[in-house]
């Protein structure tokens, strides 16, 4: 179990959960800071994403805008002034995740947040960069032991994450509050893990900013996982923005209006160099979307057939994979790597 901040600016007993009023309440635990508001805590670390700030000489209650999909709130003593709007008060915490019951207009503003956070995050390639300095600088305010500790916070999550989603019945999780696929939750905590793997400041800075996106999102951030890596490269060409038949007709008549997404380098991979196809269909699976191969396998796309990504499956060339000869010598290729 842990503390987890609630709508009352108060920590409560609560079972650990992805949710982002869990997780963003640690940073300030480390920093033996008191928790800021809900507002000022998700502008922290998605700012100007849900919360626009409002020129305003006289205080006046925060306000969400349905057409913007945005909260515009005044900010009073440097900090968010709610002005004890209801509404506002509630879709906060459904985004943060504190809040439950069966205001159906409030979570469906929500949700209409989560959903327009990840278009743009998909859409928009500048953004990505933009949080990740963004967090860069919020936890530069740490030193050394103060980022140790947040380290050892997050990895013990992942752990609790982990072992919680077990623990819970199909049928529960299924059924909670902005429910979150397993192919979300376990993207998100594979990602954060793999940062946290990388014993560096800059994997921290990832590894927490993944968890901040998928307690905030949700199931939406599956649709972040598949074009971004573990460290917010983006893995493909996005033809399209979300897959309408509008959008297909947009991309057919006005392509220079999409963007390429930059691919990365191929030293982030585990085998560089190495171009995979699939054993069924012969689709080149580096291209698919979300493609990873610091996976042990990858379900092709096109065809639905599981391949293996190992080293006993890479030939020197096409040639020996139809004799079916010998595999690339593992210790040559990891000498080829070092150059």
């Amino acid at each position: 179990m842990i503390y987890c901040w609630n709508m009352k600016n108060e920590y409560r007993r609560y079972q650990t959960d992805l949710r982002f009023g869990c997780i963003a309440p640690f940073y300030h635990e480390v920093l033996s800071e008191k928790t800021p508001g809900q507002m000022d805590l998700l502008a922290e670390w998605f700012p100007g994403l849900i919360v626009a700030e409002e020129e305003s000489r006289e205080k006046k209650p925060a306000e969400y805008i349905d057409s913007e999909r945005m909260i515009h709130a005044m900010k009073y003593n440097d900090h968010f002034y709610s002005g004890g709007s209801t509404r506002v008060s509630q879709i906060l915490g459904r985004l943060c995740g504190t809040a439950q019951g069966n205001q159906e207009k409030e979570r469906e503003a929500a949700h209409e947040i989560q959903m327009r956070i990840a278009q743009d995050m998909v859409s928009d390639m500048t953004l990505m960069p933009a949080l990740q300095e963004n967090a860069r600088q919020q936890l530069g305010r740490m030193d050394e032991p103060q980022q140790s500790m947040l380290y050892d916070k997050v990895m013990d999550e992942v752990y609790l994450l982990i072992e919680q989603r077990k623990a819970l019945s199909e049928n529960k999780w299924l059924n909670e509050p902005f429910a979150m696929s397993p192919e979300s939750f376990e993207g998100i905590v594979y990602n954060c893990a793999y940062q946290l793997n990388q014993n560096g400041f800059e994997g921290l800075c990832n590894a927490w900013l993944w968890l901040l996106i998928g307690g905030l999102l949700r199931n939406e951030s599956g649709r972040v996982l598949r074009v971004y890596r573990s460290n917010f490269i983006a893995v493909n060409r996005q033809q399209g923005q979300d897959n309408t038949l509008e959008d297909k007709i947009n991309y057919l008549f006005h392509p220079e209006q999409y963007y390429d997404v930059y691919d990365g380098d191929d030293l982030d991979r585990r085998f560089p160099g190495v171009e995979w196809y699939c054993d069924n269909c012969q689709a080149h699976l580096n291209i698919q979307l979300g493609f990873d191969d610091h996976l042990e396998e990858w379900k092709c796309t096109e065809c639905g057939h599981v391949n293996k990504l190992s080293m006993d499956q890479i030939y020197d060339t096409e040639e020996d994979l139809a004799n079916n000869a010998q595999p690339s010598d593992a210790e040559k290729f990891r000498k080829a790597l070092k150059g």
